[in-house]
């Protein structure tokens, strides 16, 4: 209710001593006191009654109103039952801004909180019964296609907050307040990817000069949700001092969000099933049909490309959850309209490109900022990624398929909880490994190094790391044994145990390339 609202109630015959310019402010609640300082049992927004017990010296005024200032407090009602409202009072008010209201002695403390608990509830009952409407107009134009900006903007504007809405890499999907820093919204990736309980405090630190800011995360919690693939609503404020109409005004911009969200998920979904067989479009050739799934992604107008850039990627171990990699994937190139993504596990991602200078250098460096930032959140998984050149026409597709695959195999070997490799990076021998088949490679690790690894187990001994310092160091004896400081003839035993397992001479540079490349399929 307003504090005019309440003056207008003939019976109370309430009237201004001051702040009668403010008539229009909002009060949330009534409490009565007369203690000297009371603002540690107010929460802002009350209106305030008080009978001036408090009230011995002409300082006392200036201390109880600026508690009430203090504690964000909307209009204060002196009562005049046990002598007239102090000059000292109504001066205190005026310095500052504090509507004061006079209650007259005939008018009981009961009497005007009943008026105002009956103005708050018919208040209220008017609220919901709006905010109801509104949010149900709001839901019905997100379900059917309206933007999510317009809505979120109304809803925001309704619960007086400002909001964002956040991909779990950071990315801004829509806003209603400024642009966050990238700094800022890294941070708030990552509080959202190791939080375990919503809503979550978070504190950003300030701009220049300024205060902290204070934002509340709440989870935007759609079908089989997982962080690495979700999205976040930040808003302005702390959750644990919302009032309870705010608290539900922010509870039905969630939905709306959960509910885009949702929407964005199942289109993406429909996006994936009708090309999924692009894989072996392109193995068989058939580029008129794989160039109708490109038009058909291109529905948003994405505009003309230079080429196309795959990517190949997986999530290893296997997740539990169902899709989560091509999700996670569809989040990586979201900021590119058009982009095709599927599978369901081994994922492929064919992106078009505006630029052909560095095309496929500069996504690559996107995909594996966005991949840093899901690192907090991967646990027990590893994101790798295999990124080809562009590719000009939709001829070219088919080996950028084949050099995205052997790279992100590549990336599969290098450590790290997300690695993503570029085509143009695998010129070395292992290329050659990330093209070999996984049975293949573990064949051959086992059969070279499993003497010398079962060895060093049942004697405690260090034979492969001494294999590993002594290729490192080409072979040369004095350096490596300097570098695992040994005695050279102490070296030269273990080099001898090392062949003798194996069956291989180290004089020989065959044999050394042998074990060189058993060690790196050993990672």
């Amino acid at each position: 209710m307003q504090i005019s609202e309440l003056v207008a109630i003939p019976r109370l015959r309430l009237r201004f001593l001051s702040g009668a310019e403010q008539a229009r402010r909002d009060v949330r609640w009534v409490y009565t006191t007369d203690l000297l300082e009371p603002a540690r049992y107010l929460s802002g927004g009350e209106l305030v009654l008080t009978g001036m017990m408090w009230h011995n010296r002409p300082e006392d005024s200036e201390t109880f109103v600026r508690s009430l200032v203090r504690a964000d407090v909307a209009c204060l009602a002196a009562g005049t039952a046990l002598g007239e409202v102090p000059d000292d009072l109504v001066r205190a008010c005026e310095r500052h801004g504090m509507p004061l209201l006079e209650v007259p002695p005939e008018t009981g403390f009961g009497a005007v909180t009943e008026e105002a608990i009956r103005l708050l509830e018919r208040r209220r009952f008017v609220t919901i019964a709006e905010r109801r409407d509104r949010h149900r107009r709001l839901m019905t134009e997100v379900a059917t296609g309206g933007g999510l900006s317009e809505a979120l903007t109304e809803a925001a504007w309704e619960a007086d907050v400002t909001a964002w809405v956040l991909s779990a890499t950071g990315r801004t999907v829509v806003q209603t307040g400024p642009t966050l820093t990238a700094a800022e919204r890294t941070a708030l990736a990552g509080r959202f990817l190791t939080a375990t309980t919503f809503p979550l405090r978070v504190d950003l630190p300030p701009r220049g000069e300024g205060a902290p800011r204070v934002l509340t995360l709440m989870a935007v919690r759609g079908r089989d949700p997982h962080p690495l693939a979700g999205w976040f609503l930040a808003v302005t404020g702390d959750h644990n001092r919302w009032p309870e109409e705010r608290q539900e005004a922010v509870a039905e911009l969630l939905s709306i969000v959960v509910l885009a969200r949702s929407r964005d998920e199942e289109r993406a979904a429909d996006d994936a099933r009708r090309a999924e067989g692009i894989a072996g479009l392109l193995t068989e050739q058939r580029f008129d049909e794989v160039a109708a799934l490109l038009r058909t992604a291109d529905r948003d107008g994405a505009g003309p490309t230079a080429g196309h850039v795959v990517l190949s990627a997986m999530l290893l171990p296997r997740p539990r959850v169902p899709d989560l990699a091509r999700r996670v994937v569809t989040e990586l190139v979201a900021a590119h309209p058009g982009a095709i993504v599927t599978g369901e596990d081994d994922v492929l991602a064919i992106v078009p490109v505006a630029e052909a200078e560095g095309a496929a250098e500069l996504l690559r460096e996107e995909i594996a900022h966005g991949a840093r930032v899901l690192e907090r959140g991967l646990g027990e998984h590893r994101l790798v990624v295999g990124v080809a050149s562009m590719a000009r026409d939709v001829a070219g597709l088919r080996g950028a398929a084949v050099e995205a695959r052997h790279a992100r195999r590549l990336a599969e070997l290098r450590g790290g909880p997300s690695r993503v490799i570029a085509g143009a990076e695998i010129d070395s021998h292992e290329l050659l490994l990330a093209s070999v088949p996984q049975e293949v490679q573990s064949s051959y690790r086992d059969r070279l190094l499993g003497p010398l690894l079962d060895y060093d187990r049942d004697h405690r001994s260090d034979l492969v790391e001494t294999l590993e310092t002594f290729l490192r160091h080409s072979g040369s004896w004095q350096r490596c044994a300097a570098a695992m400081h040994v005695h050279v003839n102490t070296l030269r035993y273990r080099i001898g145990r090392i062949e003798e397992l194996t069956g291989r001479d180290l004089s020989s540079l065959e044999h050394r390339v042998d074990l060189f490349l058993a060690l790196k399929l050993r990672g």
